[in-house]
């Protein structure tokens, strides 16, 4: 596997915590249509981990290559597709939704935003919530939203919405203090991406990045969150702030179907828990493009 991009900021030590293990996949950015050989490459990667069995997969958004930009028959392939590619795992799959999971925001699309599909009904009515939690084996697993749309400029940008701010919120009062909490989130909580692909002193804009991160994470002050994974930039790092580690974890489809992003292999994360700690490994799972 290629050079990964891991840049670390650690303030505080890790607090372990004794648990159940158990292991668990996260794969992002997948991308999946009939072009480019996509099934093959995707069927391959999950071969794979069903080699590894884990508990579960979750996914980091991007599920299918676009819906923002694209007609109705066109999103539809697209899902119905990736419905096939699910029941190919031979475990639960729990889907977070991304940007190109939101159907026909971009005019081009030819979308009205009236239409009764427009926006995430597609992808609630295929999965129920776009925000949801879950527990396993002790370990609290929030599934967030972060796609919001400008609906005058009809763009997306990274950002949390109220009514899912309060839901936190809501969420997390029932839990116990210790309880560890994983968060899993399309566009990053946090990235220094903006840096790397083009200066030091460049931060990043809302396309890059949760526009109001920082009260997000405010409400987790408290609680004891431990990991962030993030998708949206095909790019691999760790970020370690305070008790928890935020991890972009690269891209399933690696440069859309056509090889490596940036150095970084096609791949997904393999996260094992041992009972006081999570670690974490990049997994290339050898797509080469045909």
């Amino acid at each position: 596997m290629k050079k990964l991009f891991i840049i670390l900021v650690l303030l505080f030590p890790v607090i372990t915590f004794a648990q159940s293990p158990f292991r668990f996949v996260f794969i992002t950015d997948m991308h999946i249509q009939p072009e480019s050989n996509a099934p093959q490459g995707f069927k391959k990667a999950i071969d794979k981990i069903n080699e590894l069995n884990p508990d579960f997969v979750i996914t980091g958004g991007d599920n299918i290559m676009d819906a923002l930009g694209v007609d109705r028959d066109r999103m539809k392939l697209q899902f119905n597709l990736l419905d096939s590619m699910f029941k190919l795992f031979r475990m639960p799959v729990y889907p977070t939704i991304g940007n190109h999971d939101v159907f026909g925001i971009y005019p081009k699309s030819g979308i009205d935003p009236a239409d009764p599909e427009y926006g995430k009904v597609v992808y609630e009515n295929k999965f129920a919530k776009r925000y949801y939690s879950f527990n396993h084996k002790g370990v609290h697993f929030m599934i967030l939203d972060g796609i919001s749309v400008n609906e005058e400029k009809r763009k997306y940008y990274g950002r949390v919405d109220s009514e899912q701010m309060d839901w936190i919120k809501s969420d997390l009062e029932g839990l116990d203090k210790n309880t560890p909490v994983v968060v899993s989130i399309h566009i990053p909580l946090m990235t220094v991406f903006g840096q790397i692909i083009q200066s030091a002193t460049t931060g990043n804009d809302s396309s890059y990045v949760i526009a109001n991160a920082k009260e997000v994470l405010e409400l987790f002050k408290d609680r004891n969150l431990k990991l962030v994974l993030q998708g949206h930039l095909h790019f691999y790092e760790e970020i370690s702030l305070y008790k928890a580690t935020f991890v972009t974890g690269g891209a399933l489809s690696g440069k859309w179907w056509q090889g490596p992003n940036m150095d970084i292999e096609e791949g997904f994360l393999l996260v094992d828990f041992d009972g006081k700690n999570f670690n974490w490994e990049y997994i290339d799972y050898g797509w080469n493009p045909l």
